[in-house]
């Protein structure tokens, strides 16, 4: 009877003993639940949301350049002298139109040398008319009336031509063409002590003064066009591809209102090694244009559908967003259609999904969201 009551005790004891524990037990496992939904947990309220509105988009590459003057020229002395007063400063910054006269240089002792040598050949022509009419009549009025023309002041008229290898043959021996040559490549000489605008353009660089002696070679001057210019431009290989003459494209300025439409006029055949660009060049033309400002334009590259614009700062390393799924934060691989400087247009999200914009230092995905 002892024993079977000693038995009861421990029996009980033990029981109660195993209660205790389960009791225990589940309390540990309600403090972990707790503990896991509570955990990482954020407001809904505190995260940068995007929402995803699916479209097509029109993708527009920037491009700038810098203006260039369509013409400059360097201006060089080809004959020697004194440069002359002319109603157009030599000074950087003056203007000037076509044709009218940049620099002179005192020719008065060439043109006099040049009036002598042209006395020459008129004597020269004169000793021959006798012989003319008598051997080639047929012939004689022509050269007769070219010798009546002939003006010491003004260039030489071209020389009457000859009927026959006879008459060719004699006009030869008595020097005619060896002085008529002569004469015209001084002529041509005279003409370099003037030198004319061939554009409407301005002075950017003066080398020269009024009474300053010059020699041949010597450096004069810059000259650039002022209402003629053009746009160095370098693209991307994608661009350039896209690309053709006599594409226009309208170009704009942060520093000057207004814009303007430049043309592709040519385009580089080679790429630049450090930019991996392709050098386009653009006509331009207008008001408020200067040669050395940058403008920019924009070009229509291509037309994509079903795609959204994403920072690039949402945009993981693996191509994958964050988006809030109802209270739960998961992650999407998207494709990658074109990356621009801060930003990247993306197709592989849901309409009305909701990118993540927050930047968090742990791993997300999984996390809920208190809403």
């Amino acid at each position: 009877m002892k024993s079977t009551t000693t038995s009861l005790i421990l029996l009980l004891f033990s029981l109660l003993l195993f209660s205790c524990g389960k009791e225990e037990e589940a309390s540990e496992a309600n403090v972990k639940k707790i503990d896991l939904a509570t955990l990482g947990q954020i407001e809904k309220s505190k995260l940068q949301l995007l929402k995803v509105n699916s479209k097509s988009k029109q993708v527009e590459e920037l491009i700038s350049g810098r203006v260039i003057a369509k013409n400059q020229t360097q201006l060089f002395a080809e004959v020697q002298g004194l440069i002359l007063p002319n109603p157009i400063t030599l000074k950087a910054g003056n203007k000037f139109r076509k044709g009218d006269k940049l620099i002179s240089i005192d020719s008065r002792e060439f043109s006099l040398n040049l009036k002598a040598q042209k006395s020459a050949f008129l004597n020269a022509l004169t000793g021959i008319m006798p012989d003319l009419k008598s051997d080639y009549s047929d012939n004689f009025q022509a050269w007769l009336t070219y010798l009546e023309n002939i003006d010491l002041e003004a260039p030489l008229a071209e020389l009457p031509g000859a009927k026959s290898k006879p008459e060719q043959f004699f006009i030869t021996s008595r020097g005619i063409y060896t002085s008529y040559f002569g004469l015209k490549a001084q002529e041509e000489r005279l003409s370099k002590y003037t030198i004319y605008a061939p554009y409407n353009g301005i002075f950017t660089q003066s080398m020269i003064d009024v009474g300053g002696l010059v020699s041949p070679g010597q450096t004069l001057g810059t000259i650039i066009s002022s209402d003629q210019f053009e746009i160095e431009t370098g693209v991307s290989l994608k661009i350039g591809s896209q690309l053709k003459t006599g594409d226009k494209i309208s170009f704009t300025s942060n520093e000057v209102s207004g814009s303007w439409i430049g043309t592709v006029i040519r385009i580089g055949g080679t790429v630049d090694a450090q930019t991996q660009n392709i050098p386009v060049y653009f006509s331009i033309a207008g008001q408020n244009i200067l040669p050395g400002m940058y403008l920019r334009g924009q070009f229509s590259s291509a037309n994509y559908e079903d795609v959204f614009v994403i920072p690039n700062v949402a945009l993981d390393r693996d191509r994958s967003v964050l988006v809030l799924n109802e209270n739960l934060i998961v992650s999407k691989v998207v494709e990658m259609v074109q990356v621009f400087q801060d930003s990247t247009l993306v197709r592989g999200l849901a309409e009305n999904d909701q990118v993540i914009l927050t930047q968090f230092v742990q791993p997300m995905v999984g996390k809920k969201v208190a809403l």
